[in-house]
């Protein structure tokens, strides 16, 4: 199932009708899509396992953020027991470094992103149900008509849930990763 940062019922309250189930939860969905698309990571609540190439460095950057924490990490099948790293922040922090692992892929699992109900996430909700309510109130995207000599006018981009400059600039302060913290040669995924 798709992340939604909104429920079906909270887009009925702001639309003040009765939605259709498959409808409300496609928009939402979408929504959730697009709001994380434009920070680049999950927000909700997750684990997943990645592989980062390591470097030369002490640190090895975890992609998606806020980190909760990190079930396992994994080099070679062997899991690397937790007295060989440290999560410090949305890192791992190797005290003797990564450098003689260079050129094998550590696979790490871990719990990222913000648990429903905490009130970091009310910008990312408030806004899946702007767009959402957007798109499901007028999902041909129409913004002017006209009954004699019939004539209609569509809003370009409107059914891809575009996102107003504004937000799209609070959204990536609240949730994107600050520039230049992926060192090169790390894999996102």
């Amino acid at each position: 199932m798709a992340d939604k940062l909104a429920t079906r019922d909270d887009l009925a309250a702001l639309l003040q009708q009765d939605v259709v189930e498959a409808t409300a939860d496609l928009m939402l969905e979408a929504a959730t899509a697009a709001v994380q698309g434009i920070v680049g990571q999950r927000i909700v609540r997750a684990t997943s396992t990645v592989s980062l190439d390591v470097s030369d460095d002490r640190w090895l950057w975890l992609p998606q953020r806020p980190v909760v924490s990190v079930a396992s990490v994994m080099m070679d099948d062997v899991e690397l027991d937790t007295t060989d790293w440290s999560l410090r922040g949305h890192r791992l922090y190797r005290q003797w470094g990564w450098w003689g692992l260079v050129g094998a892929p550590v696979e790490v699992t871990y719990t990222h992103g913000y648990a429903d109900g905490d009130q970091r996430l009310q910008l990312a909700r408030a806004a899946v149900l702007s767009l959402a309510a957007a798109a499901y109130s007028n999902p041909a995207g129409v913004s002017r008509e006209q009954i004699d000599d019939y004539a209609v006018a569509y809003e370009t981009g409107s059914a891809g849930m575009q996102v107003p400059a504004l937000l799209r600039q609070t959204l990536l302060r609240e949730y994107g990763r600050p520039a230049g913290v992926i060192p090169v040669g790390q894999v996102l995924l």
